[in-house]
């Protein structure tokens, strides 16, 4: 597939290091000279140099020739301008565009794409929040990412020490089957593994695990060796547009919701536009303000404007007491660092976006996509077709590479855990969690036989 990405920021980065790992032909066009000359030495694309905003360069360029064109530039405005160019001049092509400023987001039109042609408009932001609710609705999961409108999820959770499963290997472990679910995947120490029947689970691991709606969620938290939240009270640091949504949403479960925020004036907008969620006049960065807080907080959030000031209010929540904390955080050495500092969870807008970016350049048999673990795992949902070579054999005789799992079915709208035994029909829709890079073991897979 022929890609032009306008703007080689850490989004457009992002997802040229992804799409070229999967065999798209990608041109990545910048304004900065130094930016495309570092890429043109260290990355298997082509990088332009240019005038994002000059029509013609773009077209010459490829506009007219692309099958999608992302518009990721920093500027809003230049990147609906570039949605309109691309949506004249090549109307076939899939456009996306990033958007982030508030009356843009706000702006219901716009993000369905009815005034720009039906192109699909993203936000790093809304994506960070989404992925910030999902993390809220799986108590103490460090990553969550749902799929078929969260009738299947995958929760990633690290071990307890009182955890039932350590020591034991995989093929052994009945207790997580009886209550729907299935290990998928398993972070040991930085290595990512897929498992299979002889994976044995130390306490030091952090395991992906599918869930369903009705998957007994408590349960599966106390095979883990940890314990589900009781009293739930949220606090949010920081005040600006990220966590007036977060806080609009989760003060309509009835859940006590708390912000801290430093600007008075801000303070009385938030006010205004929540009902039930309490404002606080205060700088969230005064560690007294903090151990204060904390005591008594199952989730402290932290999405003020400054990574390192997350990363730094997360672990003094935790210190003073909160149960479960959750940093809004794009640096990389931070999101590699932060599990072993003792964040419990860490939201990337950058990863979020191209997570929802490559939903959207799902098609086909293939229904929806996400990346897991920073990048370092795929998740694909596909529904099997009537000519597919994954029909007629148990899962266990189909010669799926060691890269491959199946990790849930949904056969006739249910979930069902899979196992060794189970056949696929046309129709079913699966979940399937593979390694970056691996997309063509798929496509042979959902091929025809």
């Amino acid at each position: 597939m022929e890609i032009m990405i306008v703007g080689a920021g850490v989004v457009g980065i992002t997802l040229a290091k992804s799409l070229t790992g999967e065999g798209h032909s990608v041109v990545i066009i910048d304004n900065d000279l130094g930016v495309i000359r570092h890429l043109q030495e260290t990355m298997d694309l082509q990088a332009v140099h240019g005038d994002t905003s000059d029509g013609a360069f773009l077209l010459a360029s490829g506009l007219d020739k692309a099958n999608i064109i992302l518009a990721v530039t920093n500027s809003d405005e230049s990147n609906i301008i570039i949605t309109l160019m691309a949506r004249a001049v090549n109307p076939s092509a899939r456009i996306i565009a990033r958007v982030r400023k508030k009356q843009f987001l706000d702006n219901p039109a716009l993000l369905r794409g009815d005034s720009l042609g039906g192109a699909t408009i993203f936000s790093p932001e809304y994506a960070a929040v989404e992925n910030v609710l999902d993390l809220l609705q799986v108590d103490q999961a460090f990553e969550v990412v749902p799929f078929d409108n969260g009738s299947i999820s995958i929760a990633g959770f690290r071990l307890g020490e009182e955890s039932p499963l350590i020591g034991r290997p995989l093929m052994e472990i009945e207790e997580l089957s009886k209550v729907g679910a299935l290990i998928v995947a398993v972070d040991k120490g930085g290595e990512v593994v897929i498992p299979n029947g002889r994976t044995i689970l130390n306490v030091t691991d952090r395991v992906f695990i599918t869930t369903g709606a009705r998957t007994e969620l408590a349960k599966i938290i106390t095979l883990l060796g940890r314990r589900p939240v009781q009293n739930r009270k949220i606090v949010i640091a920081g005040g600006g547009w990220k966590a007036e949504q977060i806080a609009a949403r989760i003060e309509k479960e009835g859940i006590p919701v708390f912000i801290l925020e430093k600007r008075l004036e801000r303070c009385q907008e938030l006010a205004a536009n929540l009902d039930e969620t309490a404002v606080l006049h205060s700088d969230a960065t005064d560690p007294e303000t903090i151990q204060k807080i904390a005591q008594g907080t199952s989730t402290f959030i932290a999405v003020t404007g400054q990574q390192e000031v997350n990363l730094v209010l997360c672990l003094l929540a935790r210190k003073f007491g909160a149960r479960r904390s959750i940093a809004l955080m794009d640096n990389e050495a931070y999101l590699t660092m932060a599990p072993s500092l003792g964040i419990d969870a860490v939201v990337s807008p950058k990863l979020a976006a191209v997570g929802k970016i490559l939903r959207f350049l799902s098609h086909g048999k293939v229904i929806d996509a996400a990346m897991m673990l920073n990048g370092r795992l795929d998740a694909v949902y596909v529904e099997i077709q009537e000519h597919s070579r994954m029909l007629g054999k148990p899962i266990k005789d189909l010669g799926l590479p060691k890269t491959l799992i199946v990790a849930a079915v949904i056969k006739k709208g249910q979930m069902v855990v899979p196992n060794g035994n189970l056949v696929l029909n046309p129709g079913d829709h699966v979940l399937l969690i593979t390694y970056p890079g691996s997309f063509q073991h798929i496509d042979d897979y959902l091929g025809r036989k």
